[in-house]
Order: structure tokens, then C-alpha cells, then sequence
């Protein structure tokens, strides 16, 4: 059974852990994931099965300039540890990103993913997500474009 509740300083280290599990990125500390739980609290959800945590996703009060709407938010991270795959953890998390928006009012939610990520663009499409172009994404020493995707909140 999985279960999706809002994450809280205490739960810092357990994101650590799933991003570093989920991402081929570089690893950040606990401080980074509690830093980023004050900094975004209740925009953080996490999903929990017999007590550890394994999967998060982050929501940013964020417009983009290819994104039409009154309220836009953004569906920041979403990482899964790659165990839990294919099980319905992430679809339940993508769930909760759109009840959230509703729930807050947001007319429409948007995020971006690297175009050389096949399976996430399928997945984002399967949720409803339309691609509205290409961005240029640099930092930590690299550069990529990612496709902007959005999906109307209903």
C-alpha cells in the first residue's frame, strides 16, 4: 500500500536518499532537501510504503513564458526509486500534483523534461501533459534543452 502525504523537515534525509537512488545526477545533502522543505512547504509530497519513503515530487509557484494562464505551478522534481517503477507510485504522485492545483486554484500545471527522456515525455503525455516547446536548461556546469509540457487543471 501507498500512501502520499506532505513532506516535513524530519523527512530530508529519506529525499536525499530517493534522489540519489532515482537521478544520475550528483547526490545533495539532507540540508539541501530540509532547506528546500521550509523554503516549499506544502509543495512537497512524498509517497511512503511500509514506512520508507520512495518517491517525492516538488511543486514551484513558477511561470514559464511558453505556458498560457491566469495561475500557473510548476511540477519541479518528481524522482521514483527505480524498485517502484512502473508500479503506479509516480501516476499516484502526478495525481496529487493535479489535485493540489485544483485545490489552490491553479489553471494550469507545467513542467520540464529533458527531450533525450523518452519514457518521462510518454508518461507526462499519458497524464495528460502537451508538449509547447524547447527550452535551454544550464547549470551545475552543463547545458540541455528540455521540452516545456503542460496540462490544463480541470
Amino acid at each position: 500500500m501507498v500512501s502520499i502525504r506532505i513532506a516535513i523537515g524530519s523527512d530530508a534525509a529519506s529525499l536525499a536518499v530517493v534522489h540519489a537512488a532515482a537521478s544520475a545526477s550528483r547526490e545533495l545533502s539532507p540540508t539541501h532537501y530540509a532547506e528546500l522543505v521550509e523554503q516549499h512547504a506544502g509543495l512537497i509530497y512524498l509517497a511512503e510504503t511500509n514506512g520508507s519513503v520512495v518517491g517525492f515530487l516538488v511543486l514551484h509557484k513558477a511561470s514559464h513564458p511558453a505556458v498560457e494562464g491566469h495561475d500557473p505551478i510548476q511540477l519541479w522534481q518528481l524522482y521514483v526509486t527505480p524498485e517502484f517503477h512502473g508500479s503506479g507510485v509516480a501516476a499516484r504522485l502526478i495525481a496529487m500534483a493535479l489535485d493540489h492545483a485544483r485545490t489552490h486554484r491553479h489553471d494550469v500545471i507545467w513542467l520540464g523534461v529533458s527531450e533525450q527522456n523518452a519514457r518521462g515525455i510518454a508518461f507526462y503525455r499519458k497524464h495528460g501533459f502537451e508538449p509547447l516547446g524547447l527550452h535551454q536548461v544550464s547549470g551545475g556546469g552543463h547545458a540541455h534543452q528540455d521540452i516545456v509540457m503542460s496540462c490544463a487543471v480541470q
